[in-house]
């Protein structure tokens, strides 16, 4: 009787030693599990320190690079490329750090990913500071380049400007300079005889007369020169039937009208010219007549009709 008692007792006292090791197993799995969570949640919270740190760099250097978008369609490229990359990472990476409960195999990989995210962040550096540089290089040329225009702009307008200097002082100087343009009026009589006559009744046409003058740098050849007759009103007379029309004004290109143009033959020499108008000479008052050259005028003079 005193070994089977002996006997239950050792199999109660092995059961419960049996029963507290469960328990502590238990308890040992129970705490490294707990403090498994706790390392993770540690672990997740600074990778996400870390996240958001990488963040707002990634934020000041976009920042940076709006002010060179559209400057260079390299750069442009560059930062499109790499932009798009970025979000990538920054989309994964956030699907896994807003997780409530994350494994260690998702919290590696999310480590893994910033740290792809941070390379390709100074990748990403790297190519922009190249391309600014070169940016730099290429617009402190393009500067030098326009400067250059400029100047060469300058002196261009400056050749121009003597160019059209000179060619002003020799147009004017091949210029007939016409001392005196006589204006009288005249009748002829049966004998053909020209009588001068200041009654404008008796008028039948003006007489206009003047001479040259001498002139080395006018080509020789025929020279164009136009007569404008103004009448007491301050009107040109013109007849187009008589071969009136327009000319250009040197100084402002404005239409001028003139009474009569004639062609003379000119070789240098001091010439005297003769020219006759009979048309729309019936009112009283001074007739003015103006000689052009060129679109310049070179003489004049008037008569008085009574």
């Amino acid at each position: 009787m005193e070994n089977s008692g002996n006997k239950r007792e050792k199999f109660y006292i092995a059961i419960i030693i049996f029963l507290l090791l469960m328990n502590c197993g238990a308890g040992y799995l129970w705490y490294k599990d707990n403090t498994a969570k706790n390392d993770l949640q540690v672990v997740k919270a600074e990778l996400d320190t870390q996240y958001q740190t990488l963040l707002t760099d990634l934020d000041a250097k976009k920042t940076e690079l709006d002010q060179y978008k559209g400057k260079n369609a390299e750069l442009d490229s560059v930062i499109a490329a790499r932009q798009q990359e970025i979000d990538k990472y920054r989309g994964e990476i956030e699907g896994l750090l807003k997780k409530g409960k994350i494994t260690a195999a998702e919290l590696g990989k999310a480590r893994e990913l910033i740290k792809q995210l941070q390379s390709e962040n100074a990748e990403f550096q790297r190519k922009v500071d190249e391309l600014t540089k070169n940016n730099e290089i290429l617009t402190a040329e393009n500067q030098t380049l326009g400067q250059t225009l400029e100047q060469e702009k300058a002196t261009t307008a400056q050749l121009s400007d003597e160019k059209s200097k000179l060619s002003k002082k020799v147009e004017l100087g091949s210029l007939l300079k016409l001392a005196t343009v006589s204006v009288v009026g005249i009748k002829a009589k049966s004998s053909g005889k020209e009588v001068e006559t200041k009654r404008v009744k008796q008028v039948q046409q003006l007489r206009i007369t003047f001479e040259t003058g001498d002139n080395k740098v006018v080509e020789s050849g025929t020279l164009p020169l136009y007569i404008r007759i103004i009448n007491p009103k301050g009107e040109t007379i013109s007849v187009a039937d008589q071969g009136s029309g327009t000319f250009k004004a040197a100084d402002d290109n404005s239409n001028i009208q003139f009474s009569k143009k004639a062609d003379i033959d000119y070789q240098n020499a001091n010439k005297k010219v003769t020219v006759y108008w009979g048309s729309n000479i019936t009112a009283e008052g001074t007739y003015k007549v103006e000689v052009y050259q060129s679109g310049y005028l070179i003489g004049r003079g008037e008569t008085e009709l009574k």
